[in-house]
């Protein structure tokens, strides 16, 4: 009875021991699957968020002599009727989408801004724009996002990151685009979001 009772407590412990491994691993599966979610409302745009254009080649910024900024490489955004830009939904530009001077009607999701002389304003067109959270990052696409400004539509679509904190739910994007077209083809549109998240 000693010699059984000694030979089955190996197997018990390398049993439990198996157990107790499953069990952990499928903890750890189900962490990762929920570890990532998707943030379908709207990103709200406040002070502090601004958009830049790099010049062909990088290393200079273009500076916006309408700037509201003492860095007149900063153009100053502030968010439209809607409050910001809306994920899991399009924000299209209206029709007409421009006045007679080529300002931007397109105030949903910023209120249009002067650049150079003439408003833009944001649209979301086509690809409905998705953001996701995992901890504190964010990740995602905003591949419909356009630029609407002297009667020219511009994509500035692309893969955004940033940061979220859950508890005040304060968040910033960033991303970048190349422009096509226009006077400004070849620059780069750099883009930063920031205030709060509502669900």
């Amino acid at each position: 009875m000693r010699q059984a009772t000694s030979r089955l407590v190996p197997r018990i412990v390398t049993l439990a021991a198996l157990a107790f491994g499953t069990a952990l691993a499928l903890v750890a599966a189900a962490t990762t699957v929920s570890a990532t979610q998707p943030l379908n409302g709207l990103f709200r745009v406040a002070t502090g968020s601004y958009f830049r254009m790099i010049y062909p080649g990088g290393g200079k910024y273009f500076k916006n002599p309408y700037s509201k900024d003492a860095n007149k490489t900063y153009t100053l955004i502030n968010g439209g009727t809607d409050g910001g830009l809306r994920t899991g939904v399009l924000q299209p530009a209206p029709a007409p989408a421009f006045d007679q001077h080529g300002n931007s009607l397109a105030g949903r999701i910023i209120q249009p801004t002067d650049f150079t002389g003439i408003n833009f304003g944001l649209a979301t067109e086509g690809i409905v724009p998705e953001i996701s959270v995992s901890g504190t990052r964010l990740s995602g696409q905003v591949k419909g996002f356009t630029a609407e400004w002297n009667k020219l539509s511009f994509s500035q679509g692309g893969q955004v990151t940033g940061s979220y904190n859950a508890k005040t739910h304060s968040y910033v994007l960033t991303w970048s685009s190349k422009i096509s077209g226009g006077p400004f083809n070849g620059f780069t549109g750099s883009w930063y979001l920031t205030g709060k998240f509502v669900s």
